[in-house]
């Protein structure tokens, strides 16, 4: 696993960490159990035509995108990111909190290709676009992930996702070790 670079093939085959800070919270709460991620990035296209023919186009990321996770999630994390709240009612009852906006989240992953080489990937400013379905069918043989899709946005330095070879993170501020704790878009610069 030493050595590996990005000279060489990354193809992304396992995610065993995935993890949320939500706004205003001071750490990420890793959730372990992830069944699949799926990424979705917004291009822009430019054209530069000359008599209705296409003679020049660039393509660019927007830094805009979707996340769609299937995980099975942790009850107080699910709370916090759905706006859900227990105020002013009897302990132990939590609503969605219908006049409140979803928070925005920073979520990571540790990603693997089938020879356990590591890729970090992080989007600092994420929301939730769609909550999933309630869906319970008694006697099934297979306890059903959620499902969420976040959209995702341009941080303060227009990056809307980042990633990492873990051989290839070398630095002091941002590391292996403190990248799925503590990733930050000021970290993540010089």
């Amino acid at each position: 696993m030493s050595g590996f670079s990005s000279a060489e093939v990354f193809s992304p085959y396992e995610c065993d960490q995935f993890a949320f800070k939500v706004d205003g919270e001071s750490g990420y709460t890793r959730d372990d159990c992830v069944g699949t991620i799926k990424v979705s990035r917004e291009t822009k296209r430019v054209t530069k035509k000359c008599r209705g023919v296409v003679k020049k186009s660039k393509t660019r990321v927007t830094g805009n995108g979707t996340l769609e996770v299937s995980l099975h999630v942790k009850r107080d994390l699910y709370r916090k990111i759905h706006a859900m709240t227990n105020e002013g009612m009897q302990p132990g009852v939590y609503a969605y909190n219908n006049t409140v906006a979803m928070p925005e989240v920073s979520v990571t992953a540790h990603v693997k290709d089938e020879d356990d080489n590591v890729m970090f990937k992080a989007w600092p400013r994420c929301k939730i676009e769609e909550v999933s379905d309630l869906e319970i069918t008694n006697g099934a043989e297979e306890v059903a992930e959620l499902n969420m899709k976040l959209s995702y946005m341009p941080d303060e330095y227009n990056q809307g996702e980042y990633e990492a070879l873990e051989d290839e993170l070398t630095g002091t501020v941002l590391t292996a070790e403190n990248w799925m704790t503590e990733f930050s878009s000021e970290l993540a610069r010089l």
